[in-house]
Parts: structure tokens; C-alpha cells; sequence
């Protein structure tokens, strides 16, 4: 049994070294007041950790950035494979040296970059459970950002993965 663990986590290790980030976000920094300007679509699903199950969901983006203020607010409209719908609008504040405030709805975000990704970490409740989010926005081409995001519960406890394929409307 112990093998069996210790072979499926390797296995699984170098399955995730062996996914490239295209070389195209390799080279550009995403800049958010840029790509998420306008009105953008997404589509992805979130995957349960516990039963593998999915649920889809599409997003409809419209992105305004107010270059006096430096700010760039977000405002999603989601709707999930099963007809539920949700609302959430994000508001990033630009610092003078080029890093991000965020918020949406009373959550506040701490936000990083990494190799020209933008991380945001965060906690939002759900039906009372908060729930902690790393999301990775990451430019996979000029017209295309992978959002991955993982979730868990008390920081360590794994709950669910979203995946989310960004693209400027017409694209």
C-alpha cells in the first residue's frame, strides 16, 4: 500500500513537470488593466476534490479601468452548467510601483506576480464555510489568460480546482 502511495505521487509529480507553460507567457507579464479591459468570456469548470465531479461555468466579464483613480473594476456575471447564478465584482487598485490592491465583495486579496503570472490569494464563505482560493492569471497569448485556481478549507484540507479559459469577446 505504502509503495503504491509513493508511486502515484511520483507519477503524479512528474506529470505536472511534464506540463510546459506555453513559451508565450514565459515572455509577457499579464497586465491586468490591459487584458481585462472590455468585455471578455470565460468558460471552465470546477472539479470536487473529494468526488471528482465537475461543474461547468461561464463567465461574462466587463472590465473598466479608470486611469486618474488606478483602478480597474471587475464585474463577473457566472453561470453554472446546473442554472445557478452568481454575481462577483472585483475592484484591483494599482500601486505606484506596478503591484495590485484587491477586493470584491468585502474580501480583501493579497496579490502577487510570479514569472509574469498574478496570484491572488483570498478567503470567501460559502454558506458560512470560508474557503481559501490561490488563483493563478496567467497570459497564454494576446488574447488569452488560463485562470487556475486551487480551493481548500483551513489552508491545507483540498476541497476543489477551478480551471477557466479567459478570451477577449470575439475571440
Amino acid at each position: 500500500m505504502k509503495r503504491s502511495l509513493t508511486t502515484r505521487f511520483a507519477l503524479s509529480l512528474l506529470a505536472l513537470m511534464a506540463f510546459a507553460v506555453p513559451s508565450f507567457a514565459k515572455d509577457k507579464e499579464l497586465v491586468l488593466e490591459q487584458f481585462l479591459r472590455g468585455t471578455l468570456k470565460a468558460e471552465g469548470s470546477f472539479r470536487n476534490s473529494w468526488t471528482g465531479q465537475e461543474r461547468g461555468l461561464t463567465v461574462v466579464m466587463r472590465g473598466k479601468w479608470d486611469n486618474a483613480q488606478r483602478v480597474l473594476t471587475l464585474d463577473e456575471d457566472i453561470t453554472y452548467s446546473d442554472g445557478e447564478k452568481g454575481k462577483v465584482v472585483w475592484v484591483f487598485t494599482k500601486n505606484e510601483d506596478g503591484s495590485y490592491q484587491a477586493a470584491r465583495d468585502g474580501v480583501a486579496a493579497t496579490v502577487s506576480k510570479d514569472q509574469g503570472a498574478i496570484i491572488l490569494r483570498y478567503v470567501a464563505s460559502f454558506g458560512g464555510v470560508g474557503l481559501d482560493f490561490v488563483d493563478r492569471l496567467e497570459l497564454t497569448d494576446e488574447k488569452t489568460v488560463l485562470n487556475t485556481a486551487t480551493v481548500s478549507f483551513l489552508g491545507f484540507i483540498p476541497v476543489g480546482s477551478v480551471t477557466l479559459t479567459i478570451r477577449k469577446n470575439g475571440h
